[in-house]
């Protein structure tokens, strides 16, 4: 670990209340032209619209990947100074088999994490080099692995082995080869005094 680096830690947000729409924009990432892999150097989405199919009091909900808090949790992270992300508002519709009025249902904030994403030993798929032209790690697929890019439990844990060449102070990030959120202690800290059901958090090691 770097002297000065945050405690860290990979995060999966399984709390779920809807689905992103068909509104909702996905934002085109640039590709490597050596490898052809995307480069997480944009944000995910750049227009959201969660079509909500049920809501039980949660401040943080995940679809598609996207971590979104509501208002409340938001003004929180920001009195905090958390950084890593720009919000982007979500807009509420509810789901068309859904008896359900979002009126009645806070206001939700998209966190959309900003580059760099960080370098990581891929713990998901099998190394097999490094790109010439991205100098990213070359993968190969492998089916057992792959069930680790967004775990479902904390049992057995395996720590993601972080690079800190990359990193820059945010307080969450992506990482190149993981699925999952980065997010730091400064992170945990807040969250842990709102409801955030179904997270999976495990502990990273920087190397």
């Amino acid at each position: 670990m770097e002297q000065n680096n945050p405690r860290i830690y990979t995060l999966n947000c399984r709390s779920w209340i809807g689905t992103l729409s068909k509104k909702s924009v996905r934002v085109q990432q640039p590709k490597c032209e050596k490898c052809n892999r995307q480069l997480k150097e944009e944000i995910e989405f750049s227009k959201v619209e969660l079509e909500i199919d049920k809501y039980n009091g949660e401040d943080w909900v995940s679809s598609s990947g996207l971590l979104m808090v509501t208002k409340k949790l938001y003004d929180a992270l920001m009195q905090a100074g958390i950084k890593g992300f720009a919000p982007l508002k979500v807009k509420k519709v509810p789901f068309k088999y859904a008896d359900i009025d979002v009126t009645t249902i806070p206001d939700f904030v998209y966190l959309a994490i900003l580059s760099p994403a960080i370098r990581n030993i891929p713990i998901a798929s099998d190394y097999t080099g490094t790109c010439e032209g991205c100098n990213l790690t070359l993968n190969k697929y492998n089916e057992e692995k792959s069930q680790l890019i967004m775990r479902k439990t904390t049992e057995n844990p395996i720590h993601l082995q972080v690079f800190s060449d990359r990193y820059e102070g945010a307080d969450i990030f992506d990482f190149t080869d993981h699925g999952e959120i980065g997010v730091t202690q400064k992170f945990l800290d807040v969250i842990k005094d709102f409801n955030c059901p179904e997270g999976i958090i495990i502990p990273a090691e920087w190397i």
